[in-house]
């Protein structure tokens, strides 16, 4: 029985000591530190920014998807935090660090597309209507996966495709206008896209399977164009 009790003393003991050491490990990083979070986005996708490098007060942080960042054990006192990215404008941001949490968030803008040299679009029909992806290729013709939100704009031509696979020529314009583009961040390439309504069309569903879409694609970076020749006027059913 005694050993037993001095057994559970010592480990009573023991738990206490460590319970101590933990208080004032974490009293001390509160009171001596300051910690600064928050968020970096893109101006435009609202998206995260790649390859982000992020300093303050001799410490980095390197993030590549994701919006969040954290500096700890950061000394009270005016400090400088820098972002920067190969494909936007830097940042710096002067903050004054309290003992405890700091937060800033921080929104970036687009320098350009890199070697952006043409697009690549796609088309599929969905509920909504007939949806236009818009991919960006380089100067050796391979898709960028890697790019800032920029302001561009869509236009679009759509033809009724008459004749077979084969030979085939454009037939009467069922649509011409701008298209509203939406940032997709699950995808890979094709992070720009577009819906064209159903009910912005005008469509012989008996006849009419096929469309040819012509796309303009307006970026700071000059205007670039694609053709879509196999645009599928229906849906499939389910």
């Amino acid at each position: 029985m005694k050993g037993k009790k001095r057994k559970l003393i010592l480990l009573t003991t023991v738990g206490g000591l460590v319970a101590v050491l933990l208080i004032a490990s974490y009293l001390s990083l509160r009171v001596n530190y300051g910690i600064l979070e928050g968020k970096v986005i893109d101006e435009y996708s609202k998206d995260y920014v790649p390859r982000l490098r992020l300093t303050i007060a001799g410490k980095t942080n390197l993030i590549f998807r994701d919006t969040y960042y954290s500096f700890t054990k950061l000394p009270p006192g005016k400090h400088v935090l820098k972002a920067e990215s190969p494909y936007y404008f830097p940042i710096s941001k002067e903050v004054v660090i309290k003992r405890g949490k700091n937060r800033l968030d921080l929104v970036m803008k687009g320098k350009e597309i890199p070697d952006l040299a043409g697009i690549i679009c796609f088309s599929d029909p969905v509920e909504q209507g007939i949806q236009i992806e818009v991919r960006y290729k380089d100067s050796k013709g391979i898709g960028i996966s890697e790019f800032p939100g920029m302001p561009i704009k869509l236009e679009v031509k759509l033809y009724v495709r008459e004749g077979d696979e084969d030979n085939y020529s454009r037939g009467r314009l069922i649509y011409e206008g701008p298209v509203e583009l939406f940032w997709d961040p699950k995808a890979y390439l094709a992070k720009n896209k577009g819906i064209i309504p159903w009910d912005k069309l005008s469509i012989d569903s008996e006849k009419e399977k096929y469309g040819i879409m012509e796309l303009v694609l307006h970026t700071p970076q000059g205007n670039f164009e694609d053709i879509i020749e196999d645009v599928q006027l229906f849906r499939e059913e389910e």
